[in-house]
């Protein structure tokens, strides 16, 4: 959990605490209004974590979890960047073009990189991939294999891809194509 939402919780308890030493007043009924406004302002802030952290597919959400756990746990680290272009890509509701993220890098954080480093990055990052049919466009919406057989591209089970489905020509075929 981050240190924002620490200190927002730490400000409602705060107040419930206050609020308790003033029951049967107007101003204890005003303060757990407070309180429970920041309470759900903390909701939020975990919400908003939760979309703009590239984190581990396999693990799901980690900021509910203790330090003590998060410390023993093997999660490889992302860098800053990768961070940066998930929550730029998740600021555009999961799918931004390339002009949308160098634009959003700078923006939200005043990054400025070269276009041809920022496309060898999302190609390498896993919780990132291109858009069937949309040049240049990204996601951090993982594709299903369902979507890429619509596209007409048949994956056999060792990732090859079946000349045919490429060519449009039939394995069997008695003709010769050439």
């Amino acid at each position: 959990m981050s240190k924002h939402v620490e200190s927002v919780k730490a400000v409602s308890k705060y107040l419930l605490d206050i609020a308790e030493k003033r029951q049967g007043t107007d101003l204890e009924r005003r303060l757990r209004e407070f309180a429970e406004s920041l309470g759900e302002a903390t909701d939020r802030l975990l919400e908003l974590e939760d979309m703009t952290s590239a984190l581990p597919p396999d693990l799901g959400n980690l900021h509910d979890l203790p330090d003590e756990l998060l410390s023993e746990l093997s999660v490889s680290k992302t860098d800053e960047l990768e961070d940066q272009l998930v929550t730029v890509i998740n600021a555009y509701g999961g799918e931004a073009s390339l002009d949308q993220i160098l634009v959003g890098l700078f923006r939200k954080f005043q990054v400025v990189q070269k276009r041809r480093f920022i496309q060898n990055k999302l190609y390498r990052m896993d919780v990132v991939w291109s858009v069937q049919g949309k040049k240049g466009h990204y996601t951090t919406i993982e594709p299903s294999e369902s979507d890429a057989l619509a596209e007409g591209i048949e994956e056999l089970p060792s990732g090859a891809i079946r000349s045919d489905v490429l060519t449009g020509q039939d394995d069997n075929d008695s003709e010769i194509p050439f």
